[in-house]
């Protein structure tokens, strides 16, 4: 059986918790899937395969995931990697993954076979103050627009890719 590392960066835990449903979406298609946050994620080195996303705040990926993904580019090009974002909050229709995120360092760091954005959530009692002013100035409202059924299908299909 395959096994997979599946690492994210999550400021508030809903990245985190659509990294758990990435490693279930691995798991329900065959694959051996361990989830860690980026801040104490193990070298990739020694997995089949990488699935990496991050939490994004003004087009760019949380910190840690990022210096984590960084810090181990040359073991994530070595081995199927796949990256997901998780950002837009605006509502439906949401801008696309190059509207969202600025993702062509990423790529760089991994030659990822793919990048998917999918909608985030907004849950204002655990914003940081200078978040809260950025949603109030948007006129965002709590929301969680993220879609579970399609993060765990898409998970599926990379173990069925393998």
């Amino acid at each position: 059986m395959a096994r997979a590392i599946v690492v994210v960066g999550s400021r508030h835990g809903g990245t985190m918790e659509m990294g758990e449903w990435v490693a279930q979406g691995l798991r329900d298609g065959g694959v051996e899937a361990e989830l860690f946050d980026a801040d104490g994620a193990p070298d990739p080195e020694g997995y089949a395969l990488a699935v990496v996303g991050g939490a994004v705040y003004a087009a760019r990926w949380v910190e840690n995931v990022r210096e984590w993904t960084r810090g181990h580019s040359e073991a994530l090009k070595a081995m199927p990697c796949w990256i997901f974002s998780s950002g837009p909050v605006t509502g439906p229709p949401f801008p696309s993954d190059e509207e969202s995120v600025q993702f062509d360092r990423l790529l760089q760091w991994t030659d990822a076979r793919e990048h998917r954005c999918f909608p985030g959530r907004i849950d204002r009692p655990n914003l940081r103050a200078r978040e809260k002013a950025m949603v109030i100035a948007m006129r965002v409202q709590d929301c969680d627009y993220r879609p579970k059924d399609d993060i765990t299908a898409w998970a599926r299909s990379i173990a069925l890719s393998l």
